[in-house]
């Protein structure tokens, strides 16, 4: 699942490259003063423009639907089909169904989906056999374009409900709109859910734009608002990642044997910007390199690995059950614990490739 954000975020350096040549062609072409020259730097402007237009939404739609089918992929790997939620059910049913009754199969976003395997699928689940396979089209439909009131209708048939309103709340969205606004990094802030939705508006806007009028915008970005809209996109991916990334632990991982709760020893046991904390002595092993999580109920989940272990101020790559701690253990994080007492810090004791990278061959 990890891979649908680094794939767009490899697309979005793209465009990021695409922007930052934008001038320097233009500076250096326009010494040159044949009319033809001339010409060709005005008529790049607009097809930068709507090229970058399209590119960007194309890519966060891609985001999306690819997201979707790997988190209900997932899902269809550890959960009876019965017991997903009643959205996913239901749009699956009529999803698959639609496409048969109207023969639009192997046409558009149908191209070599056949009748007899949308059939086998849909059979198999409804009659329960396992394993089973989802009709991932079904899935990811969507007849409108993703303004912000159509991702939550998407998101909302995985069990997510106003997705867009939660992302506000989000770490990677209040650090954009920090950013946006020229405000203190320290600064608490509240980012308004019409702040998403017109934000995302105007890129699906502009897309249609040049859809609907080719090359010739009503307006051309600058280079400085094509950055900001990149920026956008990849705090807005980054914040539905993290809530997916949270439905998907409190899924599997909120009752499983692989985990270990780290128990901080009081409410003052975090420091160095919150990203060291001092638990109790965890009743089963623990080890640098470790996967650790926390689940934020409103935004999600943060995640990483133990980066450092220390018992009575001694580094130790490993802290076994037997292991004496009586003032407890210092875990260094490479996130920011919440700023919340309820939070509960866990540890899992096998990677999840889902969700985390390999570690690299030095750490």
């Amino acid at each position: 699942m990890r891979t649908t954000l680094v794939e767009l975020f490899e697309e979005l350096a793209d465009l990021k490259t695409l922007i930052d040549s934008i001038k320097p062609v233009n500076d250096a072409l326009s010494d040159l003063k044949l009319t033809v020259v001339q010409r060709y730097i005005s008529i790049r402007k607009r097809f930068d423009d709507a090229a970058f237009s399209v590119a960007l939404y194309s890519s966060f739609e891609k985001f999306v639907e690819n997201l979707i089918v790997e988190y209900t992929r997932i899902e269809s790997r550890h959960v009876d089909y019965q017991a997903l939620p009643e959205k996913l059910k239901d749009r699956h049913l009529t999803q698959s169904a639609e496409p048969l009754f109207r023969k639009r199969l192997g046409k558009n976003r149908y191209i070599g989906i056949l009748p007899c395997d949308v059939v086998k699928n849909l059979f198999d689940c409804l009659s329960e056999t396992k394993p089973y396979r989802l009709n991932e089209a079904a899935i990811i439909f969507h007849d409108k374009n993703l303004y912000a009131n159509e991702v939550d209708t998407v998101f909302s048939a995985l069990g997510i409900e106003n997705i867009c309103a939660l992302v506000c709340d989000a770490d990677a969205t209040r650090a954009w709109y920090r950013d946006t606004q020229n405000l203190d990094t320290s600064l608490e802030v509240k980012v308004r859910p019409t702040v998403i939705e017109e934000r995302l508006k105007d890129i699906v806007v502009r897309r249609n734009q040049v859809a609907h009028h080719g090359g010739v915008p009503l307006n051309i970005l600058g280079v400085d608002a094509m950055g900001d809209a990149v920026a956008f996109i990849k705090s807005l991916a980054t914040s539905i990642f993290g809530l997916v990334v949270g439905t998907y632990f409190k899924n599997h991982h909120a009752e499983s044997t692989n985990r270990v709760e780290l128990v901080l020893r009081s409410k003052d046991s975090v420091y160095q910007n919150r990203k060291i904390v001092v638990v109790e002595k965890p009743f089963k092993r623990i080890f640098v390199g470790q996967p650790v999580f926390v689940i934020l109920e409103s935004t999600g989940a943060r995640w990483g690995r133990v980066k450092n272990l220390r018992v009575d101020n001694v580094e130790a790559q490993d802290i076994e059950e037997n292991t004496n701690a009586p003032n407890g253990v210092r875990v260094r994080l490479d996130f920011e614990y919440p700023n919340n007492a309820k939070v509960k810090l866990i540890a899992l004791q096998d990677d999840d490739d889902v969700v985390w990278p390999p570690l690299a061959p030095n750490e």
